[in-house]
C-alpha cells in the first residue's frame, strides 16, 4: 500500500513539472515497466522496509531518465491547441511551450538616421505597421526588418494558437532599412482574432518570428471608409430596393469586413432603411452583404464604390439563404445582436 500511495505521488509530482507536456509510446511504457521489473529483481533478496525509501528513488530515478532520454513530445486527442504547429522534427525529450503562453511581442521606440520609428518584437525579425494594428480577415501593410545573415528570398508563415498554418508567400528581401540589414513588404490578412506566430524562413530554415494580436471585429481604418460609401448607396440604390422610395434613413451595424485585396472589400452588416416621405413609409430591417471594389473612369483614375449588395430571401429559404451570404463565424455574431 505505501508502495503504489508512493507511485501515484510520483505521478502526480511528474504531471505537475516539466514532464506534463511529455508523451511516450506503448513500446517506451513497456521498456520501463521492464526496467523498474529488473531493478525489483536485483533487491529482492535485500528488501527491507528500512530500504523502501532507497529502492523508490532507484525506481523513480530509472523512470525519469528513461522520460527524459527516449521520450518524444506529442499532442493528445482533443488536445491540438495545446503545442504550436512545428516546423521541423524536434529533439528527442524536447518540451516545446505551449501556445497558450503565445503573447504579442513588445513594441519598442528606437533613434536612427536622426530618426524614431516603433516596431514590435525583438532581432533578427521585427516588424513595422500602422496605429491600427491587425484586425481578423482585414489586410494590414507590414514592413519586416531583419538583421543577420539572410537569403535574397524569405518566405512568410502564420501559425495560430488554434493550429491553423497559413502560407503567406514569398519576398524578395530589399536592402538596410534605419538600423535593419534589410527588409521586405507585406500586406497580410489574418482569419481569426487571437496571438499569432509570423515566421521568416531563409532557405527553407526558420530565421526569425515575431507575435502578433489580431482583434476581432472592424478596425477604425475600415469603418470610418466603408460606413459613408455603403450609407450613400444606400439611399438611392434601386433594383430589390425601389420600393422604399427616393427618401431614406439609413443606419448601418458593421457585422465584419473582408479585405483579402487593396482594391477589394466585402462588408457584411445588418442594415435598416425607413422611408421619410410620409407617415407609415415603408421601412427594411435585415442582413446584407456589400462589395466595395475600386473602379477607373475612362483611364483618368477612379475611386471606391458599393457595386453590389446581397439580402436573404423571405420566408422558408431565409435561413438556407442566409447560410450562403454569411461565414459561419459572422452568422454567430449575427445571432448574438440582431436578430430578423
Amino acid at each position: 500500500m505505501e508502495r503504489d500511495q508512493w507511485l501515484k505521488g510520483l505521478k502526480e509530482r511528474a504531471d505537475r513539472s516539466v514532464l506534463h507536456d511529455v508523451v511516450f509510446s506503448p513500446e517506451m511504457e513497456e521498456n520501463i515497466r521492464r526496467t523498474i521489473k529488473q531493478e525489483a529483481g536485483r533487491k529482492k533478496r535485500t528488501f527491507s522496509p528500512g530500504r523502501w525509501g532507497l529502492w523508490a528513488s532507484a525506481a523513480a530515478a530509472v523512470l525519469l531518465l528513461a522520460l527524459v532520454g527516449t521520450a518524444i513530445t506529442g499532442v493528445g486527442p482533443g488536445e491540438h491547441a495545446r503545442q504550436p504547429v512545428q516546423e521541423k522534427p524536434w529533439l528527442p525529450a524536447t518540451i516545446v511551450n505551449p501556445p497558450d503562453l503565445w503573447k504579442p511581442s513588445p513594441r519598442s521606440d528606437i533613434h536612427s538616421e536622426n530618426q524614431v520609428f516603433s516596431y514590435f518584437g525583438e532581432k533578427p525579425v521585427r516588424i513595422m505597421t500602422d496605429e491600427f494594428g491587425l484586425y481578423e480577415d482585414q489586410a494590414q501593410r507590414i514592413s519586416f526588418l531583419l538583421n543577420g545573415s539572410f537569403g535574397k528570398e524569405v518566405e512568410l508563415v502564420a501559425f495560430s494558437t488554434e493550429g491553423k498554418r497559413i502560407k503567406l508567400g514569398s519576398y524578395e528581401v530589399l536592402g538596410p532599412q534605419y538600423d535593419a540589414d534589410g527588409h521586405f513588404s507585406s500586406s497580410i490578412a489574418l482569419p481569426d482574432p487571437g496571438v499569432w506566430k509570423l515566421q521568416v524562413l531563409s532557405g527553407s530554415e526558420h530565421f526569425g518570428q515575431v507575435f502578433v494580436q489580431v482583434e476581432k471585429g472592424v478596425s477604425p481604418e475600415n469603418r470610418e471608409f466603408v460606413t459613408p460609401l455603403i450609407t450613400a448607396y444606400l439611399q438611392t440604390a434601386q433594383g430589390n430596393l425601389s420600393w422604399l422610395g427616393a427618401d431614406r434613413d439609413v443606419h448601418i451595424e458593421l457585422i465584419g469586413v473582408e479585405t483579402q485585396a487593396p482594391e477589394k472589400r466585402r462588408v457584411y452588416a445588418w442594415v435598416r432603411i425607413e422611408g421619410k416621405a410620409e407617415e407609415g413609409s415603408p421601412g427594411l430591417s435585415c442582413p446584407m452583404v456589400l462589395d466595395i471594389a475600386y473602379e477607373q473612369k475612362n483611364g483618368k483614375g477612379g475611386a471606391y464604390r458599393v457595386i453590389s449588395h446581397s439580402m436573404p430571401e423571405d420566408g422558408s429559404r431565409y435561413q438556407p439563404s442566409l447560410k450562403k451570404l454569411f461565414p459561419e463565424k459572422y452568422l454567430q455574431r449575427l445571432s448574438e445582436g440582431k436578430k430578423p
